[in-house]
């Protein structure tokens, strides 16, 4: 550091509210105490009908992007949106259902094993089958290239679980590991409408305890539970086996013994809290409710969510199914509606305002904004919203509406796909038109120079550096301004550049016994600039060069 230079701190408030994701470095991450959200694209130009996204445990530097057209794209931190690479390729097989028409199928899941840096392996679900079916659902294992982190063995297919889908629509296709290890399956009902006709149940296949759909199943992929039960349901050559801890494993026949819940239509998508294992599960309606359940970890087991019995909080009957309040319907063998044993919404949203898929997404528990830290967030297909809400003592509490400030004008109507997360815990929102969006602070609300930078300013004698703003919170960077001043008093921009260097710093060299002090801002393409800086300091850009 130049004798007499300083670089101006500034202060960013750290919010004790809640852990971050489970297991998630926040090394180089800058916590922002915002208050407000807005999102930014991170990926575009996706060619294949983005929904999904995740990542490796513990992989910092990467994203994965599950594309429904059966393309899995990586995205590295710090490349320009347009650019991606391709990981899997598993077009060939999902071809048949990549057709507009059938446009809840083809590839819809990925999970990465728990210790993906040691076994390489992931798990996608994917349906296929000729264009007018039959269509089977695929939940299988993949390696990655050896020597190649970022290419999968595409001949390295083990199937772990395949059954049928009577019909095209209704596939589910969340997987994801719980907090125990094993993969939990979500599966849609089989399709067609009511939950009734070939292929179901009398009572549907939601409420079938011998059927695989409608469900989300339990299995022990890893060999976790080494007294684990085999394959029911899923066929005797299933390459997986079954905790014994299944809520309903009776082994042989019977009930099947992979369901660990039930009575769903169409979960999409399901997610864990990172923090606590408690498990949120957005469910698609039919024509007038759509639903968000909340379960604590210790009582998920063995839950039924309603579904033919009951629509959202309302009962369903599906010989009026266009009633939105109708009478009960009753089927010998299956609860009544509003039956005690029914897990009831916390949250239910009605077909107004153009309402019509609910889309799940996750609970906060990232390293970047703190105050956020357990708010849940969901979104609808249709309409585009996106909001969250937090649970407090089982109580639905904080409900907020995000819209307008991450998908302003509508920008998600008909194309919100999804949400994800990656290994921070951060959240991301998938637009079907080929765009991935990160949830993000306001630009301003961001630090680069002070204290709560995620890299410290440096004046070295080669260069001076600070944070690159634009990898290490995704948000576009236009330049940085480098302003220099006294403590107290007014900085004036002294230099401009749009890389986080400056060589040789600044030429200016201050007097003995004075002190010259320096603030490093940086403005995004739209001009707005980051304001973290601690007052008292006025920052004076009129003489930028």
């Amino acid at each position: 550091m130049r004798r007499g230079a300083s670089a101006v701190s500034a202060f960013v408030a750290m919010l004790a509210i809640g852990p971050p994701a489970r297991g998630a470095d926040c090394t180089g991450v800058a916590p922002v105490s915002n208050t407000s959200l807005t999102a930014v694209p991170v990926v575009t130009g996706l060619p294949g009908r983005p929904l999904y996204v995740t990542a490796p445990p513990g992989d910092r530097d990467r994203i994965f992007i599950v594309e429904q057209d059966g393309f899995i794209r990586i995205k590295k931190r710090g490349d320009p949106p347009g650019q991606f690479t391709t990981f899997l390729d598993l077009s060939s097989i999902v071809q048949a259902t990549r057709t507009p028409s059938l446009n809840e199928m083809g590839l819809l899941g990925l999970a990465f094993d728990p210790d993906y840096a040691a076994t390489g392996f992931f798990y996608v679900d994917y349906t296929e089958g000729p264009l007018n079916g039959p269509w089977s659902t695929v939940v299988a294992r993949y390696p990655v290239m050896p020597g190649d982190p970022d290419t999968a063995d595409p001949d390295g297919e083990v199937r772990l679980l395949r059954f049928s889908q009577p019909q095209a629509n209704h596939n589910g296709g969340q997987i994801q590991f719980g907090p125990d290890g094993h993969l939990y399956v979500s599966t849609g009902d089989g399709g067609n409408a009511n939950d009734q006709g070939t292929g179901h149940a009398v009572c549907g296949n939601g409420q079938a305890l011998g059927s695989l759909l409608g469900k989300i199943l339990r299995l022990d992929v890893r060999g976790a539970a080494p007294a684990g039960l085999a394959p029911d349901c899923g066929g005797v050559s299933g390459d997986y086996s079954v905790p014994d801890d299944n809520p309903f494993a009776d082994g042989p026949g019977g009930r099947c013994d992979e369901v660990w819940a039930y009575g769903l239509r169409n979960p999409w998508r399901s997610a864990f809290d990172a923090a606590n294992g408690d498990l949120y599960v957005a469910d698609v309606g039919q024509n007038c409710w759509e639903e968000v359940n909340y379960v604590p970890a210790a009582q998920a087991a063995g839950r039924n969510y309603g579904w033919r019995p009951m629509e959202g909080k309302h009962c369903f009957n599906p010989a009026s199914p266009l009633n939105c309040s109708p009478a009960p319907a009753t089927c010998t063998g299956s609860p009544a509606c509003n039956d005690p044993s029914l897990t009831r919404p916390v949250v239910e949203v009605g077909h107004t305002g153009g309402v019509c898929s609910i889309t799940g997404g996750g609970v906060y528990r990232g390293c970047q904004m703190p105050g956020f830290s357990g708010a849940y967030f969901y979104g609808d297909y249709c309409a585009g919203f996106v909001k969250s809400f937090r649970m407090a003592g089982g109580l639905l509490t904080d409900e907020r509406d995000w819209t307008d400030a991450v998908a302003p004008g509508g920008a998600l109507v008909n194309s919100l796909t999804s949400f994800g997360q990656d290994a921070q815990g951060e959240i991301y929102i998938t637009d079907r038109d080929g765009t991935v969006l990160r949830i993000v602070p306001p630009f301003a609300d961001l630090e680069v120079s002070g204290t709560g930078a995620a890299s410290p300013f440096r004046l070295d004698a080669d260069a001076w550096r600070w944070e690159d703003l634009g990898a290490s919170t995704m948000h576009p960077v236009g330049h940085y301004r480098v302003y220099r001043g006294l403590p107290g008093g007014v900085f004036s921009c002294i230099f401009t550049t749009p890389d986080p260097q400056w060589a040789g710093g600044d030429p200016a060299m201050p007097s003995t016994g004075t002190v010259l002090a320096y603030v490093v801002t940086a403005v995004n393409p739209g001009g707005a600039e980051t304001q973290g800086v601690a007052p008292p300091q006025t920052l004076d850009p009129a003489g930028c060069p």
